[in-house]
């Protein structure tokens, strides 16, 4: 029997000899130095919009009337629920004349009912816990929900105007899908 047989010359470790915690574990076929491949995200980024909804396919007209989709929400400053009917009226007109106005005021719309959905929930609910003290606080995250609304609205309208795609977040890719 030769002196190298029985030593493991590898650097590798075998099955029999564990890895010490905090070292990372070599992967399979993996050529030794080279760096681990990077670990997989929490979702899939949301494909790209299609051609007849990006902002740079569309019109300056089309880009006008999707901006103004988004920013008549400011509507609801002067009175209640304006920033649902502003949008609304805006879509209505101009829904049947382009795909990119239809989808920038059907985003608009809806987001604009889920935050009022929200506000009135929250406002609704501050009313009893104003009682234990507890209400203000809801009020005051109903009263920064409402506002927080109508900025990314002003927001989806600059980008629009400025020729940059826009969706918002949740409602953006669900607006998409039903279209």
């Amino acid at each position: 029997m030769t002196e190298t047989q029985g030593v493991n010359e590898s650097p590798e470790p075998s099955p029999q000899q564990p890895v010490p915690q905090g070292e990372p574990q070599p992967q399979p076929g993996a050529q030794p130095g080279t760096p681990p491949p990077p670990p997989p995200t929490g979702g899939a980024a949301a494909p790209p919009l299609p051609p007849e909804l990006q902002t740079a396919n569309a019109s300056k007209d089309e880009r006008t009337w999707a901006m103004l989709c988004h920013v008549l929400a400011l509507a609801g400053l002067a009175f209640p629920f304006g920033n649902i009917l502003g949008p609304l009226i805006m879509w209505l007109i101009k829904r049947e004349e382009s795909a990119f106005v239809n989808f920038h005021g059907k985003q608009s719309l809806w987001f604009q009912i889920w935050v009022s959905i929200a506000v009135v929930a929250l406002s609704v609910i501050s009313v009893p816990l104003m009682f234990i003290c507890i209400g203000y606080a809801t009020a005051l995250i109903a009263g920064l929900g409402g506002i927080g609304g109508l900025v990314y609205a002003v927001v989806g309208g600059v980008q629009v105007s400025g020729g940059k795609d826009f969706e918002y977040y949740w409602i953006g890719p669900w607006v998409r899908r039903s279209m």
